[in-house]
């Protein structure tokens, strides 16, 4: 009896364990990614040496959320070429903690075929904007344009209570070697009344026009979500452009 005594304590140490090890490998992050590098640069996610999406990023497009395990992750940002495909992007130590949102934003442009380019990782923060509002951030990913400022007209759902514009002023080039202080200000949201806006990218202190682009913001009839704006182009065939991706919902 002494044995089985024995036997079953030991079983339920261990069952213990494996259920103290099923709670940590339960344990997800999230992450977004953006191809903002004009020109071919499609591009797949490969996490860990596996592939996280199934489509391929083209220049302009974002992923949806994709879950990631907790931990230490290499990310490679890889060309969707058969032969001999391309690391456009190498991480070989991102750190995810449980429960946390980023979105890695890949930029530049290929000098050869089989350059490297940039990224950088933001820190999102999802918490949902007051009724009537909806929250955005600008990121400014065009190399060579001249110091922008930002403005947002809303040309719907205008109400004579809450302004009808919004300026973020004077923003240059994200730069090769943005610091952490640079990325920790560019992943901020701002709240801004709900609403379709017109977005014009202006020379900083003038009404002169760069290029413009339109945030449409309904969802299923309601203005609302989470939106991440960012200026792309401005090299040789590929004109200056904003485009938007929704981080929520």
């Amino acid at each position: 009896m002494k044995k089985l005594s024995i036997l079953f304590a030991i079983a339920s140490v261990m069952l213990m364990s494996c259920g103290k090890e099923n709670e940590t490998t339960n344990a997800i992050a999230s992450a977004m990614f953006i191809n903002a590098a004009p020109g071919n640069t499609t591009h797949i996610v490969v996490v860990d040496d596996i592939s996280q999406t199934g489509t391929a990023l083209v220049y302009r497009a974002a992923s949806q959320y994709l879950n990631l395990a907790v931990g230490s992750r290499k990310i490679n940002l890889r060309s969707n070429s058969l032969i001999l495909p391309v690391d456009y992007v190498t991480l070989p130590g991102e750190n995810f903690a449980d429960n946390t949102t980023s979105t890695f934003i890949t930029y530049d442009v290929l000098t050869t075929p089989t350059s490297t380019l940039k990224s950088v990782r933001l820190s999102d923060d999802l918490t949902t904007p007051k009724q009537g509002f909806i929250k955005v951030r600008y990121l400014p990913l065009a190399n060579g344009v001249a110091a922008s400022d930002i403005t947002l007209l809303r040309t719907s759902n205008v109400t004579p209570t809450l302004p009808d514009s919004v300026t973020i002023s004077n923003v240059s080039y994200i730069g090769n070697s943005p610091s952490a202080s640079q990325l920790a200000a560019l992943a901020k949201f701002i709240e801004i009344p709900a609403g379709t806006y017109s977005i014009r990218q202006k020379v900083a202190g003038t009404q002169t026009i760069l290029t413009t682009a339109t945030l449409n913001t309904a969802i299923a009839g309601v203005f609302r979500g989470i939106y991440t704006i960012y200026s792309v182009g401005n090299v040789p065939a590929v004109p200056l452009a904003i485009s938007v991706a929704r981080n929520y919902p």
